[in-house]
């Protein structure tokens, strides 16, 4: 059990700051000026997010392959279904029941993508998981 919360909180950190150094990097590449490639597109974010996605369940499989657990494909897709609730739950709740001005969302918007894929994944992992018999 304490393999698998280990496990989930990895994946999910390396799956939450991926995904916001990407985000990042797009940003900054985007501020060079207008007409560069997918620059102000609606479908890069959640591209992006599906891509993180992706790589976080081909390790949560590989990892529940080397402890020797069943159900790796479902516990990544429970993480992803659940990260991307997590997410939304925690945007709702910043834009309409904080008190923050525009300046003070973006760190509390970058830490909450962290810490909501690591509660994710690592919950997925724990409800989903179970050890093999012999």
């Amino acid at each position: 059990m304490l393999s698998r919360t280990v496990l989930g909180a990895v994946i999910g950190a390396v799956a939450g700051f991926g995904f916001l150094s990407t985000m990042t990097l797009t940003n900054r590449y985007c501020n060079g000026g207008p007409g560069r490639t997918l620059c102000g597109e609606p479908l890069v974010v959640p591209l992006q997010l599906l891509f993180w996605m992706a790589a976080a369940g081909m390790l949560v499989v590989a990892g529940f392959r080397l402890l020797r657990q069943r159900r790796g494909w479902w516990a990544a897709g429970a993480a992803a279904v659940l990260w991307v609730v997590l997410v939304a739950a925690t945007l709702y709740v910043i834009y309409e029941h904080s008190d923050l001005y525009q300046a003070e969302r973006g760190p509390v918007i970058m830490t909450a993508a962290v810490v909501t894929a690591c509660v994710a994944y690592t919950a997925a992992v724990l409800a989903v998981g179970r050890a093999r018999r012999c």
